[in-house]
């Protein structure tokens, strides 16, 4: 997962994967938009957000003389999440969606009937109640889906009535969750108040490649994993060892990693995960690296924060990971978020691939941030544990005193600028939760681990295009899945430098 270390860290990204689902966002916009027109001016997006996140008030005039659909009421959403994080913005619009929906007999469904009648509708043109299969293929071909999947799925005869498309749609979801057709169909459907897109009624479907884009082999791979389970101490975590041993395993068995391609640093290990050993082993991943290698950084551990002395972060907090001698001295001995974005983005020369992949948690305010249903997890409570590490008393009467501090200095909002174009910086980082969210740390098939990071690898070995081979964004949302089933709250993230890289294969495995 995710500390907020690395939420500030990922944020900067141009390339972030959606974090509220459009099923979410079309629900939460249907109760503001009065007049079902799909459409909401400025002031009554104010005032929704206003209504959201009462008593706070967060200032969306960016954002003033343009019109909305539930896609932009998504997208406006996650900026103040990410651009005002002392207001929670993600996790408040998820408890006002519980708190005031309306039950339906499909809540539970991945696709509603009413999102499907309102993209079936669009396209029925003559209100004939059907679809023609010219048509449809077009919206497929719009959504970036293979063909064959709808060729394959059952005879057609020119056309398909609304009951037909709701079992064919579903279908495919079902037997194909890699694709995510469900949020690719409900963000599909978010956009149509700004009015239907041009679709391509006769795409070439012998380029069914799903958007995949080309990833060279690369010459040269290192990977430094560090596992942290503190024992021995008051916040002794029992997953983090084994997240490292079978990230290792991983990569040395359908990755291609040999064993001198990647340094381990575990309590167990002679050179302890200290801070001290935790920068050197940073160091020694980036050393020699050329355009076209591969570098893979995994953590599972504590996460913290840490006051901001600057008063530049407008919730007062720096974030950190924890290595094992934090609490010896929690300013000299922690991982910081900056040092890790100059490591990363300011160091590595362009052209080499950085994958990074943090499970560790931060505090919530919103242990459900994007919960839409009831989960029963199947393990007794006391079996799990959260991966954040709580900072000494006197370091919550700093923050505080730094967040008024940034405050009256003017600071409101968080710094996401990337700067320059990125377009040379191939860097993905994949979190386990969002802002104000836990990160589980409990006994999955028999084994201590994260869920991150068993979600993670789960999804891999089930495959997208074959096993361990699959594009980044259809990864995103198989993990996401596989966490919900599981009763797991946390929702996994995903940043890059550029949209288009999520659509490369993970650590370049292409089928």
């Amino acid at each position: 997962a995710q500390t907020p270390a690395m939420q500030r860290f990922a944020s900067r990204l141009p390339g972030q994967a959606h974090f509220l689902t459009a099923k979410d966002c079309l629900e939460a916009f249907e109760f503001f938009d009065q007049d079902g027109t799909g459409l909401m001016e400025f002031p009554e997006m104010q005032e929704a957000f206003n209504r959201m996140l009462d008593p706070a008030r967060v200032d969306i005039s960016a954002y003033e003389g343009q019109s909305f659909t539930p896609a932009t009421f998504r997208t406006t959403a996650e900026w103040c999440h990410r651009t005002f994080p002392q207001y929670n913005v993600a996790g408040n619009l998820m408890k006002f969606i519980k708190e005031n929906r309306e039950k339906t007999d499909d809540d539970d469904a991945d696709i509603t009937d009413k999102e499907l009648r309102k993209l079936f509708d669009t396209y029925d043109r003559d209100h004939s109640d059907q679809m023609s299969i010219q048509e449809l293929i077009g919206v497929w071909g719009y959504l970036r889906l293979p063909f064959h999947l709808i060729m394959d799925a059952r005879a057609m005869d020119g056309s398909v009535s609304f009951e037909e498309f709701c079992g064919l749609i579903r279908d495919i979801n079902a037997a194909h969750p890699d694709l995510d057709v469900d949020e690719k169909i409900n963000t599909f459907v978010a956009g149509l108040g700004a009015g239907p897109p041009d679709i391509n009624t006769a795409p070439d479907q012998a380029n069914d490649s799903a958007g995949a884009v080309a990833d060279e082999d690369p010459p040269k791979k290192k990977a430094f994993l560090v596992g942290i389970n503190y024992v021995g101490t008051s916040c002794e975590l029992g997953g983090c060892i084994n997240d490292a041993n079978n990230q290792k395993a991983a990569l040395m068995e359908n990755f291609g990693f040999g064993e001198e391609d990647i340094r381990m640093m575990t309590d167990d290990t002679d050179d302890k995960p200290t801070a001290e050993n935790i920068r050197a082993g940073l160091e020694w991943l980036i050393e020699g690296a050329d355009a076209g290698d591969y570098l893979f950084f995994a953590y599972s551990g504590h996460g913290s924060q840490l006051p901001c002395q600057d008063a530049t972060e407008p919730d007062g907090k720096n974030e950190i990971l924890c290595p094992l001698d934090l609490q010896d001295d929690w300013y000299a001995n922690s991982i910081k978020d900056d040092y890790l974005y100059d490591l990363f983005y300011k160091r590595v020369p362009d052209g080499v691939r950085c994958l990074c992949v943090y499970d560790c948690c931060h505090s919530g305010t919103m242990a459900d941030l994007s919960c839409t249903r009831t989960f029963n997890p199947p393990w007794e409570e006391s079996d799990v544990k959260d991966r954040y590490l709580e900072p000494p008393e006197e370091m919550a009467a700093e923050v505080e005193a730094f967040a008024a501090a940034a405050q009256e200095s003017g600071i409101t909002q968080r710094d996401t600028a990337f700067p320059g174009d990125g377009s040379k910086d191939l860097i993905w980082t994949i979190s386990g939760c969002q802002d104000n969210q836990t990160s589980a740390d409990a006994t999955i098939d028999g084994q201590r681990q994260g869920a991150c990071t068993w979600a993670l690898l789960s999804s891999l070995k089930t495959g997208g295009q074959g096993p361990w081979k699959y594009q980044y964004e259809s990864l995103l949302g198989e993990m996401r899945k596989k966490l919900r089933t599981g009763g797991y709250t946390q929702v996994p993230g995903m940043a890059t430098t550029e949209d288009e890289l999520f659509q490369r294969f993970y650590l370049a495995n292409r089928p």
